[in-house]
């Protein structure tokens, strides 16, 4: 049966790889000729579709969501959302200021949710870091349009399962295909990539452990007792690219991509966590974000429009457009 996607105008995963802020200059001009190359497909896409609102599947890093209270998922259903964070705006080389939200739409998903036995937690301004502004920079910078964030919990045991976050996105699609504004759907993050903000590959003497579970406890708030701590993690970056260690899984990342494009339902269904994280690292587990956004496209074929691997960011940058089942359907 043939599937319409009228109230979809537009559809893409992406990663927010930290270097896309302030480091572009460390890769080859030729690689990042062929990331802007891509990323200038989706953003004509986006262009062209001028959604009434962008639905956001992205993930915390502590921004917002700490041990103190971390949901499975939550709906931002603020007017207004503002980013980066004072903290953040210098290597996402971005000004802080707002960003429209749309409390009808969020308030719609949230009631449409519950109704349908998804229990996420509803909360109104939110706080934008890279899940955000990155994609925004690049794919849609001189258009304001509305975004309602659904975050997932993608970093503090236990997480949603792969199947559960699926589950979500095709509930969101169920309350959106009820209403008459034409939307986008973003997911952003991963792929494989070892972040120093988690501590899974961390010995307990490592000196950045409590230093880092203070920020899971208290998460912004930390950065004032400790406000050495952003520096701590770019130095810890810096000695794992110089470690020479593997940092991309470039298998595992262009093997999610396809599982991803093709829509492999079943694959995701059964993966664990525990096997995402050891291909993929805790990035990795940022995947299900994609699986999210697979649900809400019903598991229609999508197109990989890019993936390049870039040791100097410590990821891959991948990108994924359903551009070509919209027009389809």
């Amino acid at each position: 049966m043939t599937q319409t996607h009228d109230k979809v105008a537009a559809a893409f995963g992406i990663t927010h790889t930290p270097g896309l802020g302030n480091l572009m200059d460390r890769p080859s001009r030729e690689q990042i000729g062929r990331i802007l190359a891509g990323f200038e497909v989706v953003k004509q896409q986006v262009s062209a579709a001028r959604p009434d609102v962008m639905i956001a599947f992205v993930n915390d890093h502590f921004d917002m969501f700490t041990r103190r209270g971390m949901p499975a998922f939550a709906v931002g259903a603020g007017a207004t959302h503002w980013g980066p964070t004072p903290e953040t705006e210098a290597w996402i080389q971005m000004q802080r200021g707002p960003v429209p939200g749309h409390p009808e739409v969020a308030n719609a998903i949230y009631q449409g949710l519950m109704e349908q036995g998804i229990e996420p937690f509803l909360f109104d301004e939110a706080e934008f870091v890279h899940n955000v502004l990155i994609p925004k920079k690049y794919l849609w910078p001189d258009l304001d349009i509305p975004v309602v964030p659904i975050y997932v919990n993608c970093f503090l045991p236990p997480l949603p399962s792969w199947r559960r976050v699926y589950e979500l996105g095709a509930a969101v699609r169920r309350v959106v295909d009820g209403r008459g504004e034409r939307v986008a759907f973003m997911a952003s993050g991963g792929i494989s990539h070892w972040p120093p903000i988690t501590t899974n590959d961390m010995s307990a003497d490592d000196p950045l452990v409590p230093r880092l579970e203070q920020l899971h406890l208290l998460g912004r708030d930390a950065l004032r007792l400790d406000p050495a701590l952003p520096m701590a993690l770019l130095e810890r970056e810096h000695q794992m690219v110089a470690s020479g260690r593997p940092l991309i899984n470039v298998e595992w990342d262009r093997m999610i991509l396809e599982k991803l494009a093709a829509g492999d339902v079943a694959y995701f269904s059964s993966l664990t966590h525990e096997a995402a994280r050891a291909e993929g690292g805790d990035g990795g587990l940022e995947m299900m974000l994609w699986v999210a956004l697979m649900g809400a496209m019903r598991a229609e074929p999508a197109d990989i429009v890019l993936y390049e691997a870039v040791e100097e960011w410590m990821g891959g940058v991948g990108l994924i457009s359903y551009g070509r089942a919209l027009r389809q359907g």
